[in-house]
């Protein structure tokens, strides 16, 4: 059936693709090779939970607003280093290459999004909208998108209207004519409301909402999304 929104977008990580278990799973590899090249630091990392701290204290800093994910992961390598052992640029750089390249190769779609792409209009235009930098290439569905957009040099991340701009320009579309998909609301949601879309909350965790946002649609799986185009 054909759809009644002209431009469906999406976020990428939590909402396309499971990018928490594939960023543990990263950790989990890279604390291995980080502990055979310091075998000595096997006690104070005793598992990715202080990985986990560290990234998460500098994403909690002011000026991390400016930063990108993948600067802010980089950073905490060489955080972790510094606080756990002693700074190693050299160490702290093949921490993070490998980091990015067991989390490309962890990284999977939900079980809810190849069906539901293959239930879309044909003539619905599709978007990815990411604060992340997985590539969607990685997950082998690139060709599915008219517009592929990372925030960073050149784009704010969500909630700006930077990213959101560009896939309604790119493809001739009116915000009213645009549906937005993902799963943060201070992000996707507020973003999408911002600039009069129509958005969607992609809830898989059925978490409260305790913020001011209001979705235009909640939903728990990406199936639900049918009967919403």
């Amino acid at each position: 059936m054909r759809s009644r929104y002209k431009l469906l977008s999406f976020d990428g990580d939590m909402t396309l693709w499971d990018f928490e278990a594939g960023m543990r799973a990263a950790l989990h590899n890279t604390r291995t090779l980080l502990i055979e090249r310091r075998p000595h630091m096997a006690t104070s990392l005793a598992d990715i939970e202080p990985m986990i701290a560290v990234r998460d204290r500098i994403l909690a800093e002011p000026s991390a607003a400016d930063l990108s994910f993948a600067e802010i992961r980089r950073r905490a390598f060489h955080t972790l280093l510094a606080e756990h052992d002693q700074p190693d640029d050299a160490l702290a750089n093949e921490l993070y290459a490998a980091y990015l390249q067991h989390r490309f190769n962890a990284t999977a779609l939900y079980a809810d999004a190849a069906p539901l792409f293959a239930s879309l209009d044909p003539t619905l235009r599709l978007a990815l909208l990411s604060n992340g930098n997985t590539h969607p290439e990685h997950l082998g569905i690139a060709d599915r998108f008219d517009v592929i957009a990372f925030a960073g040099d050149d784009y704010r991340a969500k909630p700006a209207p930077d990213l959101f701009a560009q896939a309604l320009g790119h493809t001739d579309c009116r915000a009213a004519d645009m549906i937005h998909v993902g799963d943060a609301l201070e992000t996707d949601v507020a973003g999408a409301n911002a600039i009069g879309a129509t958005s969607v909350w992609l809830n898989r965790d059925h978490r409260p909402n305790e913020t001011a946002i209001v979705p235009d649609y909640t939903i728990s799986t990406l199936t639900e999304l049918d009967t919403l185009l």
